[in-house]
């Protein structure tokens, strides 16, 4: 799997409203696939939903778009039609999507919509060849940890994400789960600290990670992580491309 990384030049998330128009920009270092697009594979219907785009000089922009629900909405209408008989499509809650099976979560408006760009967006050309996989972290163990679905060691640290909401909504508490390792009879309690204060509009969420766990075998996995609205995007913070190749 190669990984480069991506070099945050800068992000106007400074004010969100209506009539704005908002952007990452990136510049990709060494990036070698030509013009690409970037977006999300919708895995039912095999369709692709673009966001921005990467140049052939690597400059990378996203657009968060102020009517982003609304879009996402009439995609979702629109690519029901194409789903399986029986399978019915929805918008995502505050509480459905910060939710925890042990409990000890708060919420103000849990039933608030909302959708998100994805943790790991999908870099792809013409209509549905897939090149790899983009993700905003500060540490490249933290972005091969979910480009492996966690087969990789996690690490320290922090990872983004974009979040629209059509109210302001909150999330307070904390969620203790049991994580079971790869050795045999190994668990640890794995806990996810909420003060999110979300407001109508786009939100950067913050995920820092500031414990992990080892297991007896050597596997490192995340243990505490603080989940936190934050205003700018951390001087730390790369873009990580996972290529399928």
């Amino acid at each position: 799997m190669k990984t480069l990384i991506i070099n945050l030049i800068v992000c106007f998330l400074f004010s969100f409203n209506a009539l704005s128009q908002n952007l990452i920009e990136t510049k990709v270092e060494n990036w070698e696939y030509g013009s690409a697009k970037i977006g999300v594979l919708d895995f039912i219907s095999g369709s692709v939903q673009e966001f921005g785009g990467i140049d052939n000089n690597g400059n990378l922009t996203i657009e968060l778009q102020p009517n982003f629900l609304q879009k996402m909405k009439a995609q979702m209408e629109k690519e029901q039609e194409k789903s399986p008989e029986g399978w019915q499509a929805s918008l995502k809650n505050v509480s459905g999507t910060f939710s925890c099976l042990s409990g000890g979560l708060s919420y103000n408006n849990g039933e608030t919509n909302l959708s998100s760009l994805p943790k790991q967006l999908v870099v792809f050309k013409g209509e549905k060849e897939i090149l790899g996989l983009l993700m905003p972290a500060s540490k490249k163990a933290i972005a091969d940890y979910f480009f492996t679905y966690g087969e990789e060691n996690s690490g320290t640290g922090k990872y983004l994400e974009w979040t629209y909401l059509n109210e302001p909504a909150t999330v307070k508490g904390t969620c203790i789960n049991t994580t079971f390792t790869q050795a045999q009879n190994e668990s640890f309690k794995a806990s996810e600290n909420y003060s999110l204060e979300l407001k109508k509009g786009w939100n950067l969420i913050e995920y820092h990670i500031t414990e992990v766990f080892e297991d007896s075998s050597g596997k490192i996995y995340p243990k505490t992580t603080e989940i936190q609205r934050i205003e700018n995007t951390p001087s730390e913070i790369n873009w990580y491309f996972s290529s399928e190749k």
